[in-house]
């Protein structure tokens, strides 16, 4: 049975939802070229889109999330309507459906056809034209679009708007323009399509029940570390409904890496499309260290333990460079470390490095007793990424408030009497040295601590901790 069967959700007249959605295995997609959704209409290019696709499906997704545009489609609705039937046609190609998104309130801004290829995301159809006197020219795209596709088994779902009131407009009569706007949508694109599910991908779950009443699929997103617990309050708000729940926005680096998102999902049994596919030209996916993006346009990968987590969520025992290469989306640079800076808590004492050296640029030094650095993760095993150099001196390492052991499986020195430290001491410097410090931990959360000595080996010439990050790895 192909992916794009496994998905087929129609629902029966009634307009009831027939399948949980948990297999939907999905990412949102901007092509390559396109900086904003509107770029992504007004310059077609359906060779980057097919080969794009490709790496989905060597992925192993059956869903891709697609941003559509009111402002190209009124400029020519001709010319939009045969580019998105383009698009659908080659998702079916891959064996992929799509969740389009009919309206969308990031960031605000109206939609620029003219200089739209050095703006960063746009809105669509813009703030400026929520009110009732667009709404007949609103409802003529619903029609062409939605009411054109009533019947394609291409399409999973219909996104309706997608984070409502994440926008630059935050007065209250514009949040309530907004969800007036969405609920007359829902309503109407319901009438014209009785066939697909619908669902709005809010930017909070606590925003859901502003439109449980009318949608068949509850979908949130999260780039918070409460992902779990987030998704199990989403499953019981959609219980005594008999409604669906999926996530269609996860995963940013480094807050929630893939190793943290992926075995969550998997085991709580939720349908998800991470943000994004691509590392392309959206503001997202920018820069040598992106939040976001998982796949260059040549077909390599940003990381390959990303890969791997995304096909074989938290299975243990695999070799990420192997399983990408696999695939067809090899590694071709360095290991990634993940800049987990914004997620440590330091006591006083500690300096930031503003030299190069560290990957991705952020480390912190301290050499007074008693420094400390707690960082809370979610998984089975954790390794710290720090600075390796003749200044570099020893510290103590702790897990849960308690000293990390041979036991714990780490690579961790001990001393005459049986106590472990790590040693940062070395001839050269390595900037970014991975130490493992745990595996085979209980699966849940925990608190990784280093604390200062003060202490160093003999051949050092200070005691500096120098800190870059923490790598963080789920398996049963």
């Amino acid at each position: 049975m192909s992916r794009l069967t496994v998905l087929l959700v129609m629902a029966a007249a009634s307009g009831a939802v027939a399948e949980d959605f948990a297999d939907m295995r999905g990412a949102n997609y901007v092509p390559s070229y396109a900086r904003n959704d509107v770029q992504l209409w007004m310059d077609y290019d359906p060779a980057v889109i097919d080969r794009e696709l490709g790496y989905a499906a060597r992925l192993k997704l059956n869903t891709v999330r697609v941003f559509l545009q009111f402002a190209v489609y009124e400029r020519d609705p001709a010319l939009f309507l045969q580019r998105f039937e383009n698009f659908l046609s080659l998702c079916e190609k891959h064996q992929i459906r799509m969740m389009p998104v009919v309206f969308d309130s990031c960031f605000g801004e109206f939609p620029d056809l003219v200089n739209y290829k050095d703006k960063n995301w746009m809105a669509n159809p813009g703030q400026n034209r929520l009110g009732r006197e667009h709404w007949p020219k609103l409802e003529h795209y619903v029609r062409d679009v939605v009411g054109g596709h009533r019947d394609d088994r291409r399409i999973v779902m219909w996104d309706v708007m997608n984070e409502p009131t994440c926008t630059s407009f935050n007065k209250p009569e514009d949040k309530e323009l907004i969800w007036t706007f969405l609920r007359h949508f829902l309503d109407y694109v319901k009438q014209v399509d009785p066939n697909h599910p619908l669902t709005v991908g809010v930017e909070h779950s606590s925003l859901i029940p502003q439109v449980l009443d009318k949608i068949d699929v509850l979908a949130t997103h999260n780039y918070r570390t409460d992902l779990r617990e987030d998704l199990r309050a989403v499953k019981a708000l959609a219980q005594p409904h008999g409604k669906a729940v999926i996530i269609n926005e996860v995963a940013g680096r480094p807050k929630q890496p893939y190793s943290y998102v992926m075995p969550i999902l998997a085991e709580e049994k939720v349908g998800w499309c991470f943000w994004e596919l691509m590392i392309g030209r959206t503001q997202f996916s920018q820069g040598t260290a992106p939040y976001q993006g998982v796949i260059y346009p040549d077909g390599t990968c940003y990381d390959a333990a990303e890969v791997m987590h995304i096909v074989y969520p938290g299975q243990a025992g695999l070799e990420p460079r192997k399983v990408a290469a696999e695939l067809g989306l090899p590694q071709t640079g360095p290991s990634k470390i993940p800049n987990t800076d914004r997620i440590f808590q330091y006591s006083d004492g500690w300096t930031l490095w503003t030299g190069s050296g560290p990957w991705p640029g952020t480390l912190r030094y301290n050499n007074s007793a008693g420094g400390w650095v707690d960082v809370d993760f979610e998984g089975t095993a954790v390794h710290l990424v720090h600075k390796v150099g003749p200044d570099c001196g020893l510290a103590q390492v702790f897990i849960d408030g308690k000293p990390a052991t041979a036991q714990h499986g780490g690579q961790l020195k001990a001393d005459a009497r049986g106590d472990t430290f790590l040693d940062t001491y070395g001839s050269a410097v390595d900037w970014n040295r991975r130490t493992t410090v745990a595996r085979g931990l209980p699966p849940g959360k925990h608190k990784l601590t280093i604390v200062v000595t003060g202490d160093k080996d003999y051949w050092s010439s200070d005691c500096y901790v120098q800190i870059v990050g923490v790598d963080v790895e789920y398996s049963e």
